[in-house]
């Protein structure tokens, strides 16, 4: 018999409007679900983290995360989350640039977000180290890249990185929510 899943938090945290990404919580729920995915990337974690693990257990996925910012530290997910979560969560505590060479990418990612530094150059070596990752058919989503501030440096990283230069893929931007660029690589060898 099928449990039913609750998903009215992010429903809720959808209408709160009270983070850039959260506009966009429905929509990574969504992807991660309708992909179907099995191993989902994310540079920097949080409430996204939790909408992202909502879908995977419905897909019997599991989420990879980074973010330099410690669990112990953080009001955005729960103390008893990554325990309640551990057969499907695998967080990493470090910088990105560090951390993502030394992990061992087992698994092609069905779907990678980065929310994670808003500097461009490092948002173009986060882009270019998980880059070779990504199975063909596989998303990237970017947040930010329509930010009043950020957004220049976002669309500089993601406009320098492998994915735009040495990768066939398509893609687009949702403009609200600070915008979140959805890039699609269709052909990852």
């Amino acid at each position: 018999m099928e449990t039913k899943l609750d998903i009215d938090f992010i429903v809720k945290k959808h209408h709160l409007n009270d983070t850039g990404l959260t506009r966009h919580y429905l929509t990574l729920y969504s992807i991660v679900l309708g992909m179907e995915s099995k191993n989902v990337f994310e540079f920097g974690a949080g409430f996204s983290t939790q909408a992202m693990i909502e879908a995977l257990k419905r897909t019997g996925g599991k989420l990879t995360s980074i973010d330099i910012r410690p669990l112990s530290t953080r009001e955005d997910i729960p103390d008893n989350f990554l325990n309640d979560n551990k057969d499907i969560w695998s967080f990493n505590e470090g910088n990105s640039l560090n951390v993502v060479p030394t992990l061992d990418h087992n698994e092609c990612y069905d779907v990678v977000l980065h929310d994670g530094s808003h500097t461009g150059t490092e948002v173009t070596q986060d882009l270019n180290n998980i880059a070779p990752y990504v199975k063909s058919g596989g998303l990237v989503l970017i947040h930010d890249t329509s930010h009043y501030e950020l957004g220049p440096e976002m669309r500089q990283g993601v406009h320098n990185s492998d994915l735009i230069k040495n990768y066939i893929h398509d893609g687009s931007t949702l403009p609200y929510g600070y915008g979140l660029t959805i890039i699609r690589l269709l052909n990852n060898p």
